[in-house]
């Protein structure tokens, strides 16, 4: 078998044998899905989000501008307060398409329905964007053994039909990165030459020694240090100052400069601000920690093994040149820039990012890696086609988000910061016990990830990291964008552990985290496959490594996102300890059983949560009815619905029979209960 290539250019791409296996992939997976996607039940707030893409038209309505009373908010829908901070991106590009396929006469199918299929189309294109990303660093099988271990993950192909927020922003994710690196490997002149490595020192020819660098970074360290040595007295020292700045007269220069910052001081106890200058003192300390830490002890080894540490800054040295220059604004001579060439995949980057941003106020993330590939390049360039970049992306955003259109930068400010403090606080059944979401343990992320993920993504996971440490080493790695992998997945895992924002619904807000794992995974696979000699071979441990996903989807289906490894005994293992389907879609499947028992008589239904979800699927002999703990309007005859999410169906009304359950493998998901009946013997 050939050895992994070391990337160049993508131009190998175009003659890339194992596009038609990535194309077969995907079609079986369109095929499966046009035969099922009506399975699926509505996630409890798909509804909304379909009607503010129904609404979002008005915006662009000139006769409704001409009418003489147009307002804006009518273009967010029925849930304004929530849906006008995110983007509208996706629901403009896929309506037109879920508008046509309404047309269609097929029986038992809503109209809103049709959604579940054109996400789960949009998968399958962000599915064969990530194996052309992976084919900068792996061969061909490998990169499809990837794609298709990602495509075939429960827990994403559950969020393909039924996750209309998510699961289009980590699509969007992909196709950034992958437009942006692209982009700015063509942003090189066939003409450009690299800066000229320079000169190694000689062997035994001793360097100056910085030994003020090494004391400086030393004292930075030990003043850290320090800070938690002495962490009572500065706790003191912090509430003493932040007290007397808010009793301080208001015309007093430390008066009003308080007030600049505390703008609602007069009705906030003190202690409320004593308590936030301790956290922000708090988590300054630990980022100069993480900060420092590397440093102090590069520079405690330089002190300790000054000869070592000097042959592996050599070594490192060899391995990362020719080093990253800095962009200039003039086009360097003799470096044209070639219009034809590079303004399509300019205009294609940027619409990218721009739709990506219009999708979650997260998006400029993408784009920041982007720069950052750009600045970490030998090459001579010019900052132009990156300040394009950015002004085309910008006004991308601009027109798909009407929230925007008023003042945009005050909006896009308004919308990050509602997004990094997220107000609704929903109790979480995390490992047995019940959080809420703005008090989850750090381990909350990597403990998911590593239960509902299949079996043989982190052994491959280890092993690929393992590889493209040997191969950097080796100089077989193009180091520059692998380090883009690393930092997509790492910075914001990173800001997770260190922030510990509000979570809940598992981790679908961080499903843009999945595609770098795989793309790790996948260069685990590759080297597995350089090692299997037949093609019988290779295609026998993809089918293993396929496998558990595969039995996860047809054993758990339509309850996909539901799944739970063997490391915690499958999704039966999970029941009770952590939340399955914390979205409602059994509430499809449990209305059926209500609807057959309604044909001999009427029933009336009372819903704990999102009752207007039932309501779709209940036949008209069912009477649909919100249930309120507090004002408990159920009477003796009457069914209730209750999902397990917490196990709220152990709360209420404990000792009324269960009529009906629904789940999978061992976990339930949805119980109705005949309220006032008698428990079977």
């Amino acid at each position: 078998m050939d050895r992994p290539k070391v990337f160049t250019s993508p131009s190998f791409i175009s003659h890339d044998p194992a596009r038609r296996g990535l194309l077969g992939l995907i079609l079986l997976n369109l095929v499966i899905a046009l035969f099922t996607f009506d399975d699926f039940g509505f996630a409890w707030d798909e509804p909304l989000y379909y009607a503010y893409g129904d609404a979002v038209d008005y915006a662009y309505s000139i006769s409704a501008r001409l009418s003489g009373n147009f307002d804006l908010e009518n273009a967010y829908g029925p849930s304004a307060s929530d849906h006008k901070y995110y983007g509208p991106a996706y629901l403009l590009l896929a309506r037109p398409l879920v508008d046509v396929l309404r047309q269609l006469p097929m029986t038992g199918v809503h109209r809103d329905e049709w959604w579940h299929l054109v996400n789960f189309l949009t998968l399958q294109i962000g599915v064969g964007v990530f194996y052309k990303l992976a084919r900068r660093w792996m061969r061909p099988g490998a990169a499809l053994g990837a794609a298709a271990l990602f495509a075939t993950q429960p827990v994403v192909w559950g969020h393909g039909f039924i996750n209309p927020k998510d699961m289009p922003f980590m699509v969007f994710f992909i196709l950034t990165v992958e437009s942006g690196l692209t982009l700015v490997d063509h942003l090189k002149s066939p003409t450009s030459v690299a800066p000229t490595e320079e000169v190694l020192p000689r062997k035994g020819v001793t360097p100056r020694r910085r030994t003020p660098w090494r004391v400086m970074v030393l004292v930075v360290g030990g003043i850290v240090l320090l800070t938690y040595l002495v962490a009572a007295p500065i706790r003191e020292g912090i509430r003493a100052l932040v007290l007397a700045a808010y009793q301080a007269a208001p015309d007093s220069l430390l008066g009003r400069g308080f007030l600049w910052v505390a703008a609602r001081a007069p009705e906030t106890p003190p202690e409320a601000y004593v308590r936030k200058a301790w956290v922000l003192f708090v988590r300054l300390r630990t980022g100069l920690t993480v900060l420092s830490t590397p440093l102090v002890l590069h520079a405690l080894a330089g002190l300790i093994w000054p000869v070592g540490m000097r042959r592996l800054g050599h070594a490192l040295y060899a391995r990362l040149t020719p080093l990253p220059t800095w962009p200039q604004w003039r086009w360097p001579l003799g470096v044209p820039w070639q219009w034809r060439k590079v303004g399509w995949r300019l205009g294609a980057a940027a619409l990218a990012l721009g739709l990506l941003t219009s999708v979650r106020v997260l998006g400029p993330l993408a784009g920041a890696l982007v720069v950052l590939y750009f600045l970490l390049q030998p090459y001579p360039r010019s900052w132009k086609p990156l300040l394009a970049y950015g002004l085309i992306a910008a006004g991308v955003t601009y027109m798909t988000w009407p929230f925007l259109w008023d003042h945009p930068l005050a909006r896009w400010i308004e919308v990050a910061r509602h997004m990094a403090n997220n107000p609704h606080i929903l109790p979480v059944l995390f490992n047995g016990q019940v959080y809420p979401s703005n008090q989850l343990p750090r381990s909350y992320l990597p403990m998911l990830l590593g239960l509902t993920l299949t079996e043989p993504v982190f052994p491959l996971l280890a092993l690929g990291l393992g590889v493209a440490l040997m191969h950097f080493w080796q100089r077989r790695l193009e180091w520059r964008s692998f380090l883009i992998v690393l930092l997509w997945v790492g910075l914001p895992l990173a800001y997770v552990l260190w922030r510990q924002p509000p979570m809940y619904d598992g981790y679908r807000h961080f499903l843009f985290l999945l595609p770098p794992l795989f793309l790790l995974a996948g260069l685990g696979l590759d080297a597995l496959f350089g090692r299997l000699r037949q093609t019988w071979q290779r295609l026998g441990l993809g089918v293993l490594v396929l496998l558990p996903g595969v039995i996860g989807l047809v054993r758990l289906h339509p309850y996909p996102y539901t799944y739970y490894n063997a490391f915690i005994g499958g999704v039966g293992g999970a029941f009770r300890r952590y939340e399955t389907d914390y979205w409602l879609t059994c509430y499809k499947e449990t209305l059926r059983l209500v609807n057959a028992e309604a044909r001999t008589h009427p029933v009336t239904l009372f819903v704990l949560r999102q009752s207007q979800i039932a309501r779709r699927y209940a036949d008209p002999a069912v009477t649909v009815q919100g249930f309120d703990p507090a004002d408990d309007t159920t009477y003796p005859g009457s069914l209730l619905l209750l999902i397990t999410r917490y196990n709220q169906d152990l709360t209420h009304h404990p000792e009324d029979p269960v009529r009906y359950t629904v789940g999978r493998a061992g976990a339930v998901f949805c119980v109705v209960k005949e309220v006032g009946g008698t428990a079977s013997p």
